[in-house]
C-alpha cells in the first residue's frame, strides 16, 4: 500500500541525521570490538613463546592432595627441615616416576643445600628424626628451589607429611582448577588483558544507552512530524497495527542503515588512530583486522541494534496509535508564551524561572543525562586503567640492559646498585615476576627489602619484613585482592621458565603506590622463578639520578686491544672501542698513555653511537708498563725479546714423579732449547716448547728455573708424599681490561702433565659465578674449558680455578671505568621513568594509551551525535517560540545564544549527575570485584583534576550538541517555521497534505493518493 513506502521509505534529513546519530554509536561498538579483539590477539602472541599449561597447586594433607591429583598429576608430600644452624626449611619427596615433570631425580638418601654432610631434624606430624643430609652438588633442583631438601617418599611417610604440593603437567587431566601456572607469564598477561577487556566492555555496554535514547528520540520526532499523515491514514481505515509495523520498520531501518555505516566509520576510524600512533612515534605493535570471530561479534552487535530499533519503534508507534485518529501529534505542544519568559519585565522573572531554561524544556535533562553517563563512564574507566601503566612515583627511574626488547630480557649487575648507594644514591636492585594465583593475575619483585624500602619508604603494617627465602611479603592492596595475610602459605610458580616454590606471608606493607598491589620475594627465590642468574637483576631502581655526574661521563672506552710485548723503538698499535651512551651528539678526546708515550685523538660519536679507534703511541725504553685508554689498563712489556712463562705449572706435585714442564713466551708462541732445572736436575725443551723432569723424592718446596738466552724466568712448585696427581691449569681472560659493559670470557687450559691419566671434577669460580665440569685427560693431552662472566661495576675481580679442594690457577682482573659511567647510564636512553610495572605492560599489550585514546574518542564523537539528537528534539519542539522570537526581530546570534545558554544550564545539571551516576557505577563494580586487571584494584572515584575533565568534557558536548541541532532551523524562516507546526515539511515532501505533491506522487505510482 502507498501509505507503507511513505511511513517506511520516505526519509526526510532529520531521518538521514538520525543515521549518522546511529552511526556514530555504532562505530564506538565496533571500535572497541576491533580494539579489543587486536589487544587480546596481540597480547597472547607476546606471550605465546611462555605458553605452558602445567601448574602447581598445595593442600594441607598429602590425602587432600590425592584426592584433589588427576590423573597424570604428581603429588609431593612434605615435612619441615631444621638444619645445624637452626634455620627451618622445606624438605620434599621425589616420587619414582615424574618423567613428564622437569622434577630432579630420587635421591638415594637425603639431599640438600651446603657443601658437606650435616645432621638435620626432620619435622613432621607424627615424629622427627635426624637425618644425615649430603650435599646435592652439581645435581640440578629442576622445578625445586636449590634450599629445598630432597628425599625418598618412605622417609617422610615415616615421620608424617605436613602438607603437599600437586604438580600437574600440561598434558594430563587437571582434576581442580587451582593454584598457580609453573610458567606464569602467559597467564599473566592474558588474564590481566582479559581482566582489563572486561573493563572496557562494560564501559561499551553503556553505549547502548545511547542506543536506546537515540532511537526513543528519532522514532518519536517521526511520528510527531508525520502527526498528520497518520491521522491521514487512520481516518481512511487503516488499522492501527499496520501502522505501527510500518513505524517499527522504519526505526528498524534506521537503525540497520546506522549499524552498516557505523560499521565502516568503526573501521576507518580504529585503523587511523593506530596509523597516527605510529606516525607520532607510540610504541604500539597492535594489528586492526576483521578476523572470524571478531565478525560474529560485529554482527551479533548490528542484529542486536536492529531488534532495539524494531522494538523501539513499535512501542513509540503503539502508544500514538492507541489515541483517536484526531489527538495525534497534539499533546506536549504548550504554547510558546507559556514558556517564554523574555518578554516579561526583568525584575519580575523569580530566581528559580532565572534558572530555569527560557526556550528548551526541562526535561531535557533527563536524556541528556543519560548520554552524558556513558560518556563519563568511559572516560573514567580509561582514567583507572591508565593508572595500571602510571609510574610509581615521578621522582623515580629505572636503569635496565641497553637495546633490551623488554624489562624481563634485561640483564643487569646487582652490583651497579651498590655503587649508587656508595654515591649517596638510593638503588633498589630488583627482578620482574609475571604471576597468577587462581585465575588471578599479579605483578611479583625478587628484591632486597631494605633497598626497596629506601627507594619506595615502605613500611610494614602488619607482621614482619622480609627475610630469608622461603618468605614473602605482600602489597596491602594485593593482600585484599588475594585474599592473604601473614601466616598464609602461597604457592608461586616460575615466570618465564617453569619452577615452583612456597612461601610464607610473613607480612605486609604499604607505600602508598602501585607496590601495593605486588608480592616481594627475595632476589635468590626470584632468581630460582626466572632466567636471572647469579648476580644478575632486571633493572634498578633509583629516587634520583646523578645528572651532573652523567654529562661529565659523555663517552667511555669500553675495551681496549693492544699487544702485551713490544720492542724498544717501536710503534704501538693500540685500538680502542669507544661507546656514547647518552642521547646527545658529543666530540670527545681519547686519550692514551704509555709510561712518557702519550697520544690523542678526537671522535664525534651520535647517541649510543659504538665506533672503534686507532691510537698510535712510539715505545719507551725497556721495562713493564701499564697502558691507559680511558678508564682501562692493560700491561705492556717492552723488550727486545717476550718475556717467558711457564705454562700449566701444577702447585703440587708427587714425590718422583716424571712432570711434562712447558715453556713459552708472553705471546703464546713455544719457547725451543729453554734449560729448565728443579733441584739440579735440568732438561732441555724441544720445538713444542716442553721437556720432562723426574721430581726430587724429597718431600720440599723447590724452585723451578728455565732459561733462554738472556731470558729467565722463576716459579715453585711443592713437592708432596700424599699429593695425587690432577690436571694443571691457565686462565686468561678476554678482554683482559673488561669495561662495565661488557660480559668477559675466561678461558681456562687443561694440560695433563704427567705419563698417566688423570680424571677430576674442576670449578671455575668467578664474581657471582660456579662452573662445573668433569675433565679426564691421557698423558700430554690438553683441553680448553670458558666460561662467560657477568658484566660488574667498575672495581678488581679474581677468578679461581679449583679441584679436589686445591686451587689449580688464578687471574685478578679489573673493570675499567668509575661511578659517573653508571649515572651516564640512568641519564641515558636506558633510562625510564617509573616503577616497571607499566614498561611491562606497555610492551606486552602495545600501548594502552592507542585502545584507550580511540575509545575516549569514538565516545565523544557518539556522545555529540546523540545528544544532538537529543536537543534537535527539545529544539524542534520549540520552533514556534524560536519562529515568534524571530518574527518579532530576534536576530539568529540572540536566538543561538539563548538556545546555547539553556544547553549549559541543561548540561551544568546533566555532567553533574553524569558524573555521579558514573562513579556510582564503578562503586558497585568495585563492590563487585570487576575492577581489577593484572592483580591492581583500580580506584572508582576520580580524583578532583579527572572529575572535573569529565564534568567540563560532558558541558562541551552538551553545548556543541546544541549548536549542531540548533544550526539547520535558524537557517529557515519565521514563516516556515510557523507553517511547520501546521503542516511539517516532511509531511508535505510525503505527498500527503500538497495537493500538487500528493498528484505527482499518484501519477508516478499510477495510484491515487491516499
Amino acid at each position: 500500500m502507498n501509505y507503507l513506502r511513505v511511513l517506511v521509505g520516505r526519509w526526510s534529513r532529520r531521518d538521514r541525521l538520525a543515521v549518522l546519530v546511529i552511526a556514530l554509536t555504532v562505530a564506538l561498538l565496533v571500535g572497541a570490538t576491533l580494539l579489543v579483539g587486536a589487544a587480546g590477539d596481540q597480547t597472547s602472541t607476546l606471550a605465546a613463546e611462555y605458553d605452558t599449561n602445567a601448574s602447581v597447586a598445595a593442600y594441607d594433607s598429602v590425602d587432600a592432595a590425592q584426592q584433589a591429583a588427576g590423573s597424570g598429576a604428581v603429588v609431593l608430600p612434605m615435612a619441615t627441615a631444621v638444619g645445624p644452624d637452626g634455620e627451618r626449611y622445606r624438605v620434599v619427596a621425589i616420587p619414582d616416576d615424574s618423567a613428564d615433570l622437569s622434577l630432579p631425580p630420587q635421591p638415594e638418601g637425603t639431599v640438600g643445600p651446603g657443601t658437606e654432610s650435616a645432621e638435620w631434624r626432620l619435622e613432621g606430624t607424627d615424629d622427627s628424626r635426624t637425618e644425615t643430609v649430603e650435599p646435592a652438588g652439581t645435581a640440578s633442583p629442576g622445578l625445586l628451589p636449590p634450599t629445598w631438601l630432597r628425599t625418598t617418599p618412605e622417609t617422610l611417610e615415616a615421620i608424617g607429611p605436613t602438607e603437599a604440593l600437586v604438580v600437574t603437567p600440561a598434558n594430563a587431566d587437571a582434576g581442580v582448577a587451582k593454584g598457580a601456572p609453573l610458567v606464569g607469564a602467559l597467564a599473566f598477561f592474558v588474564e590481566g588483558t582479559d581482566d582489563v577487556l572486561e573493563i572496557v566492555w562494560t564501559g561499551v555496554a553503556a553505549a547502548g544507552v545511547i542506543v536506546a535514547v537515540t532511537l526513543s528520540s528519532v522514532v518519536r520526532m517521526t511520528i510527531r512530524d508525520r502527526a498528520p499523515t497518520i491521522r491521514v491514514i487512520r481516518a481512511t481505515g487503516a488499522p492501527p497495527r499496520r501502522v505501527r509495523a510500518a513505524l517499527a520498520a522504519r526505526a528498524g531501518a534506521l537503525a540497520a542503515a546506522g549499524g552498516v555505516l557505523g560499521y565502516a566509520v568503526g573501521v576507518i576510524v580504529t585503523n587511523a588512530a593506530v596509523t597516527v600512533a605510529v606516525v607520532v612515534g607510540l610504541p604500539t605493535t597492535l594489528s586492526v583486522r576483521v578476523t572470524p570471530r571478531i565478525a560474529l561479534g560485529i554482527l551479533g552487535i548490528l542484529a542486536v541494534l536492529t531488534t532495539v530499533g524494531l522494538i523501539t519503534g513499535y512501542l513509540a508507534a503503539r502508544i500514538a496509535t492507541a489515541k483517536p485518529p484526531a489527538h495525534v501529534g497534539r499533546d506536549g505542544q504548550p504554547s510558546s508564551s507559556s514558556k517564554s519568559r523574555s518578554w516579561l519585565p526583568h525584575g519580575t522573572v523569580p530566581l528559580r524561572r532565572r534558572l530555569a531554561p527560557a526556550v528548551l524544556a526541562p526535561r531535557t535533562v533527563v536524556p541528556t543525562t543519560a548520554t552524558l553517563s556513558t560518556f563519563a563512564v568511559v572516560v573514567l574507566l580509561v582514567a583507572s586503567l591508565g593508572t595500571i601503566g602510571a609510574s610509581v612515583s615521578t621522582g623515580e627511574a629505572t636503569i635496565s640492559e641497553p637495546g633490551a626488547a623488554h624489562p624481563v630480557n634485561s640483564r643487569m649487575p646487582a652490583g651497579y646498585a651498590e655503587t649508587l648507594s656508595d654515591d649517596g644514591v638510593a638503588a633498589s636492585p630488583e627482578i620482574l615476576l609475571f604471576s597468577s594465583y587462581e585465575n588471578k593475575p599479579y605483578l611479583a619483585r625478587g628484591v632486597d627489602y631494605d633497598s626497596f624500602a629506601e627507594v619506595t619508604d615502605a613500611r610494614i603494617v602488619d607482621g614482619e619484613p622480609l627475610e630469608t627465602d622461603g618468605e614473602a611479603i605482600i602489597g596491602v592492596e594485593l593482600a585484599r585482592t588475594l585474599e592473604l595475610e601473614p601466616g598464609d602459605e602461597l604457592v608461586v610458580g616460575g615466570s618465564t621458565e617453569e619452577a615452583l616454590t612456597q612461601v610464607t606471608v610473613v607480612g605486609t606493607y604499604e607505600t602508598g603506590g602501585l607496590e601495593d598491589h605486588q608480592l616481594l620475594v627475595s632476589l635468590s627465590t626470584a632468581r630460582h622463578l626466572s632466567a636471572v642468574e647469579a648476580g644478575q637483576v632486571n633493572l634498578i631502581r633509583t629516587d634520583a639520578t646523578d645528572r651532573a655526574g652523567a654529562s661529565e661521563a659523555n663517552t667511555t672506552v669500553v675495551d681496549v686491544d693492544a699487544p702485551s710485548h713490544v720492542r724498544p723503538g717501536e710503534m704501538v698499535s693500540v685500538e680502542a672501542a669507544v661507546w656514547n651512551p647518552t642521547d646527545d651528539h658529543v666530540e670527545q678526546e681519547v686519550a692514551a698513555t704509555l709510561g712518557d708515550s702519550q697520544a690523542s685523538r678526537t671522535v664525534d660519536l651520535e647517541a649510543h653511537e659504538r665506533r672503534t679507534v686507532a691510537l698510535e703511541l712510539d715505545a719507551p725504553a725497556a721495562g713493564e708498563y701499564e697502558l691507559a685508554v680511558g678508564g682501562l689498563t692493560q700491561s705492556v712489556t717492552v723488550a727486545d725479546a717476550p718475556p717467558l712463562e711457564l705454562a700449566a705449572l701444577p702447585d703440587t706435585a708427587p714425590t718422583g714423579e716424571s712432570l711434562q714442564v712447558r715453556v713459552r713466551d708472553t705471546t703464546g708462541e713455544s719457547v725451543d732449547g729453554a734449560t729448565v732445572t728443579i733441584d739440579g736436575r735440568t732438561a732441555e725443551t724441544d720445538a713444542s716448547g716442553t721437556a720432562w723432569l723426574e721430581l726430587p723424592p724429597t718431600a720440599a718446596t723447590y724452585d723451578v728455573t728455565v732459561h733462554a738466552d738472556d731470558r729467565e724466568v722463576n716459579e715453585s712448585i711443592r713437592v708432596a708424599d700424599d699429593v695425587e696427581p690432577g690436571p694443571a691449569a691457565d686462565v686468561s681472560l678476554a678482554p683482559n681490561s673488561p669495561s662495565v659493559h661488557t660480559e668477559p670470557t675466561a678461558e681456562v687450559r687443561f694440560a695433563n702433565p704427567w705419563n698417566r691419566t688423570v680424571e677430576a671434577p674442576v670449578v671455575i669460580e668467578g664474581p657471582e659465578t660456579t662452573h662445573r665440569e668433569e675433565v679426564v685427560l691421557e698423558s700430554n693431552e690438553t683441553t680448553t674449558v670458558t666460561t662467560t662472566l657477568p658484566r660488574r661495576p667498575p672495581g678488581e675481580y679474581s677468578v679461581r680455578v679449583r679441584s679436589a679442594g686445591r686451587t689449580l690457577a688464578t687471574t685478578e682482573y679489573e673493570v675499567g671505568g668509575d661511578e659517573r659511567l653508571v649515572s651516564a647510564l640512568a641519564a641515558s636512553g636506558h633510562y625510564q621513568a617509573g616503577g616497571g610495572l607499566g614498561t611491562a605492560i606497555d610492551y606486552a599489550m602495545g600501548n594502552l594509551r592507542v585502545l584507550f585514546g580511540a575509545l575516549t574518542g569514538l565516545a565523544a564523537v557518539t556522545v555529540i551525535g546523540a545528544t544532538s539528537a537529543v536537543l534537535a528534539r527539545a529544539v524542534r519542539a520549540r520552533r514556534q517560540t524560536i519562529a515568534i522570537y524571530r518574527a518579532t526581530g530576534a536576530s539568529s546570534r540572540r536566538i543561538l545564544g539563548l538556545v546555547l545558554a539553556d544547553a549549559a544550564r541543561i548540561g551544568i545539571v546533566a555532567a553533574a549527575a553524569a558524573v555521579a551516576l558514573a562513579v556510582g557505577a564503578l562503586e558497585a563494580l568495585a563492590a563487585a570485584g570487576r575492577l581489577t586487571a593484572f592483580g591492581i584494584a583500580l580506584e572508582p572515584w576520580p580524583t578532583a583534576a579527572v572529575a572535573l575533565a569529565v564534568f567540563g568534557g560532558g558541558l562541551a558536548l552538551t553545548l556543541v550538541a546544541a549548536l549542531v541541532a540548533t544550526v539547520p532551523l535558524l537557517r529557515a524562516s519565521p514563516a516556515s517555521l510557523l507553517s511547520s507546526s501546521r503542516a511539517r515539511p516532511a509531511d508535505r515532501a510525503d505527498g500527503l497534505e500538497t495537493a500538487d505533491r500528493s498528484g505527482e506522487s499518484a501519477t508516478r505510482s499510477n495510484e491515487p493518493p491516499v
